[in-house]
């Protein structure tokens, strides 16, 4: 069985290439970082240095190759040749990917006619929907009905943290990658095709549909958390999630957050509350783990995107506010990543520049679009109290008012 990984990043290496070997697939990885292709051509192989108790346990991946993601014919017959394709570039890089994707498939309607089915593995809301816009287009019009009937694309809710991997390892396997023990890969089983075909034997695979309650509690409750406790550290001069995750008034600020979110998900799509409770709790646990370096540039970066209105803060804002609830804590999380200034991330300096220069009401609506009045003046309040360093004591009489009166 053959696997194509495209993108050998974090997540392709750490995560996705591992259930592939561990479930016999020989795999290609698909990038455009030449070192990469080639250490991972000569070596055939790499470390994941997994977080198990206080110890990081090397668990190889092995039957592994690369092909430069800039030689565009190598790409197509790589990926018309597969059994199964995964994505793990980033959303930006699939519109540059998608004509290639396109070539592959049409390729492989000719060569052997057989059905692809493509694991988005991209923190994105309708990521099936966005990758299909992208590639449809390149498909001929001869084409288009083969193409919807045999063509999948599965959304995938990734939950394994995979890090940077600590300067020891990088210098003793230049491949080497680091992850937490969480495995589990949540799919999409109304994506595959053809309808009813059987699920690719893929280690771990949970295939579920209706799909939206995973992929909204990945985002809106776990990378939600992340985002918050990454702008709350940085203006505490904190530089690791496991320091935020360890702080307790950033702690008592990220309980009631996830609380917020984890209820207003579960009435959202009537899901169990308790089970939405135990990942509240196991994701705690797994946000304290110290071996995890995960820097708060890391996971801060890119405020544009993660200030944005559908996405992890601001979405799951917006959702509370619609099922009911009162997300006061999640606006201290939307205050806090309005003074993430940090230097080296050019959308943070953009945002607050804006702020400084036009107020945070316009850069709320520009950003976040948020133009309600409540709204508004809740994270106001937050932002005015974060930028003058207020005691803690006084977030929590503010955050309580807050809750007593709806």
């Amino acid at each position: 069985m053959k696997a194509v990984m495209y993108g050998a990043g974090n997540i392709g290496r750490g995560f996705i290439g591992q259930r592939f070997f561990l479930s016999g697939y020989e795999t290609t990885f698909i990038d455009v970082n030449a070192d990469v292709v080639n250490a991972i051509n000569a070596a055939g192989k790499y470390p994941i240095y997994v977080t198990r108790g206080t110890q990081y346990v090397p668990e190889w991946v092995e039957n592994v190759s690369a092909v430069n993601g800039r030689d565009e014919a190598a790409v197509v017959e790589t990926i018309a040749d597969a059994d199964i394709l995964a994505t793990a570039l980033g959303v930006n890089i699939l519109p540059f990917v998608a004509p290639l994707i396109a070539g592959a498939i049409l390729t492989r309607k000719e060569k052997s006619g057989k059905p692809l089915n493509i694991l988005i593995c991209e923190n994105m809301i309708g990521s099936n929907e966005y990758l299909h816009g992208l590639v449809e287009p390149h498909i001929p019009a001869e084409s288009k009905a083969w193409f919807e009937q045999n063509v999948g694309f599965v959304c995938v809710s990734v939950g394994r943290t995979v890090p940077p991997t600590p300067a020891e390892f990088k210098e003793k396997y230049a491949l080497a990658a680091c992850a937490e023990p969480y495995s589990e890969l949540p799919v999409d089983a109304a994506g595959f095709r053809p309808v009813g075909c059987e699920m690719p034997p893929i280690k771990e695979l949970v295939p579920f549909s209706p799909f939206a309650f995973f992929i909204e509690r990945k985002l809106l409750i776990h990378n939600m958390g992340h985002a918050l406790m990454a702008y709350l550290a940085y203006l505490k001069g904190y530089g690791y999630i496991f320091e935020a995750a360890t702080d307790g008034e950033i702690k008592y600020i990220l309980t009631r957050a996830l609380l917020e979110s984890a209820r207003a998900l579960a009435k959202r799509h009537g899901a169990p509350l308790d089970d939405t409770m135990q990942f509240v709790e196991d994701l705690m646990v797994r946000f304290e783990n110290k071996l995890l370096v995960d820097s708060l540039d890391r996971v801060g970066r890119d405020p544009k995107r993660k200030l944005s209105s559908g996405d992890r803060l601001v979405g799951a804002f917006k959702m509370v506010r619609e099922q009911g609830g009162v997300p006061a804590h999640i606006a201290v999380g939307i205050a806090a990543g309005y003074l993430f200034d940090y230097a080296g991330d050019p959308a943070a300096v953009e945002i607050t520049d804006y702020v400084k220069e036009n107020g945070l009401e316009k850069a709320l609506e520009k950003y976040s679009d948020i133009t309600d009045a409540d709204d508004i003046k809740m994270i106001r309040t937050f932002y005015d109290m974060l930028k003058n360093r207020a005691p803690f004591a006084d977030f929590v009489e503010v955050l309580a008012g807050m809750k007593n009166t709806h």
